[in-house]
């Protein structure tokens, strides 16, 4: 069984795969194989993070606290809208960049602070 620290360390590297993977896409939307590391990394990231929320505590039936509902909204929000816009509107996908970095300091900011 992974240690807290181990879940930790994964669920933050496969989210940097997916920003990154996700930004390669926005501005090169040709590339298959980007898209395809983007989408497993999204479903990895999203299985870590509910298995560092069973560390936490947190009862899967809920009621979950608002940093996880905000961290839940912000991973639907880029897992579906990124791709949807990079393949519909490949010219206008690259103004994604600058709100994309102010998402990951938002979904940051929950992770470590857990304010509300």
């Amino acid at each position: 069984m992974l240690s807290y620290h181990d879940l930790k360390v994964i669920h933050i590297f496969v989210v940097a795969v997916f920003f990154i993977s996700m930004t390669v896409t926005m501005y090169n939307p040709e590339k298959v194989l980007h898209k395809i590391v983007a989408g497993i990394s999204s479903l990895l990231a999203l299985g870590s993070g509910v298995v560092l929320l069973d560390r936490f505590g947190i009862s899967h039936s809920g009621p979950y606290p608002t940093w996880v509902l905000i961290k839940a909204g912000i991973w639907l929000a880029l897992s579906v809208i990124t791709p949807i816009v990079t393949k519909r509107f490949a010219k206008a996908a690259k103004l994604l960049y600058w709100p994309w970095i102010i998402i990951l300091l938002i979904g940051v900011s929950m992770a470590i602070y857990k304010p509300l």
